[in-house]
């Protein structure tokens, strides 16, 4: 059991549970619009994202030389190998991009690919004091899963808007989450946070609020909606996201410790993964 926590702990800090995340959550939603994906695709989203999250955890590694977390401990270690293997993750994923991607596609990823440059613009060299950085990973990281499926169709209906509203709010959580986990560790190594302008109870506050929220909204799409059986399953799934995700903010004590808040916040982004094998 031990070693499978290693593996897992080594997966988590090289981000592949969010890019499995991503791919997965992009992969429910396009069974529910009924968007057939190609391989290279999922790939190309895969890529993107961990190349966004490497670049942010090596940015902070540069500009933060007393970093606590394991996670940034090792981006730190091995600086040099991840800026080589970046560079050829980005030129394999911009070939794939320009030559195998729909053209809508393409149009939304560059201007996706330019929000993520002011972001991390905004976040490793200026320091604004209005700057939501929580709120921007959660609205990028939306539109890149949702986003880049519903741009390749020209009939998105009610349930499919709804579905990517809930799943924003879910993220918006797990990023607050994060952050009111990791306030004291952002406060010591001088990282942009939100916990920098809110303190503890406000932020527990907020998130009880956003769980309210995101839990009745998508218990009244369950039962209120006029749904598809597919429809109902994403619905399902984002209700058992949106409750584990609750029971982490009300029980904290208990997955606080060896990290254990940030494999669990990030591993439900798998839960998607069974209405992969779910075939039609």
């Amino acid at each position: 059991m031990k070693s499978v926590i290693t593996i897992y702990e080594k997966i988590s800090i090289l981000s592949l549970d969010v890019v499995a995340g991503a791919v997965c959550c992009s992969a429910m939603f396009a069974r529910q619009m009924h968007i057939k994906i190609f391989w290279y695709q999922y790939f190309v989203l895969g890529c993107s994202v961990w190349l966004i999250y490497t670049i942010d955890h090596l940015l902070d590694a540069v500009r933060n030389p007393t970093l606590i977390s394991p996670r940034h401990r090792f981006h730190k270690k091995y600086q040099k190998t991840l800026c080589i293997l970046s560079v050829l993750v980005c030129v394999i994923t911009t070939w794939l991009a320009f030559t195998k991607l729909p053209i809508a596609v393409i149009w939304f990823g560059m201007a996706l690919g330019a929000s993520m440059l002011v972001y991390l613009a905004l976040t490793h060299f200026f320091s604004f004091s209005f700057f939501f950085k929580e709120g921007w990973v959660a609205f990028l990281y939306t539109l890149g899963v949702w986003g880049s499926v519903a741009v390749q169709t020209l009939h998105i209906q009610q349930t499919h808007l709804f579905a990517g509203c809930i799943f924003g709010m879910i993220i918006l959580q797990q990023a607050m989450l994060l952050a009111w986990y990791e306030s004291e560790e952002d406060t010591q190594q001088e990282m942009l946070s939100l916990m920098q302008r809110q303190n503890a109870a406000h932020l527990h506050l907020f998130l009880k609020a956003l769980i309210i929220l995101a839990l009745g909204a998508t218990i009244g799409c369950l039962l209120l909606l006029n749904n598809t059986s597919l429809d109902q399953k994403v619905w399902l799934t984002l209700l058992i996201m949106a409750s584990l995700l609750s029971v982490i903010t009300f029980f904290s004590g208990l997955f606080r410790e060896a990290y254990s808040y940030r494999f669990l916040s990030d591993g439900i982004l798998l839960l998607p993964v069974w209405m992969i094998m779910d075939t039609f």
